[in-house]
């Protein structure tokens, strides 16, 4: 394999380090949260993203191959839990001193800074390719992420200024209410 492969094939684990492990992060964020509607949007956070599996079959299968690309999620698929994302987002809450019980605000930055790992990771993996394609499908998946992180950024802005949780999304990316 060539160098530009073996990225790729690490930024594919990585990607599905963060698929299999993202629900499982997302319902612990839910732990740490003492409001109720915060329970609720990391739960829904959780149960979403369903589209972003075949979105990352479509992406890599074409760039490292279908059959390379099934043997990674049968191996990371196999490891998923515990996934060293989440494992490396737990240590950190560790690490800040909410090791049980986090506020409400650190629950949202760790939720925001895996959404910005996967922005960075799928801007990173757009640069190994000149497929235009390719390079349209993580432009959507880089917006998905944006808009999770602005949703996120939304309910911390409202935690942080006002103490009171958005039952639903302020906004949404196509404009509409």
């Amino acid at each position: 394999m060539s160098h530009i492969d073996d990225k790729v094939i690490e930024l594919a684990r990585t990607a599905l380090s963060f698929e299999f492990g993202g629900e499982h992060f997302f319902r612990h964020a839910a732990e740490m949260t003492r409001n109720a509607n915060g329970k609720a949007m990391f739960l829904r956070l959780a149960e979403e993203d369903t589209d972003r599996m075949a979105d990352l079959h479509s992406l890599f299968s074409n760039l490292i191959g279908n059959e390379e690309w099934q043997r990674l999620v049968a191996e990371e698929s196999a490891n998923a839990h515990p996934s060293v994302v989440v494992d490396a987002m737990e240590a950190e809450v560790a690490r800040r001193g909410h090791g049980v019980v986090a506020d409400d605000t650190q629950a949202l930055r760790l939720a925001m800074e895996l959404e910005r790992r996967l922005i960075h990771l799928f801007k990173e993996l757009s640069s190994h390719t000149d497929d235009f394609e390719i390079i349209q499908l993580v432009g959507k998946m880089i917006e998905g992420e944006c808009y999770q992180y602005d949703n996120l950024q939304a309910q911390l802005d409202s935690v942080i200024n006002t103490g009171l949780w958005l039952d639903m999304p302020e906004f949404r990316m196509d404009a509409k209410f």
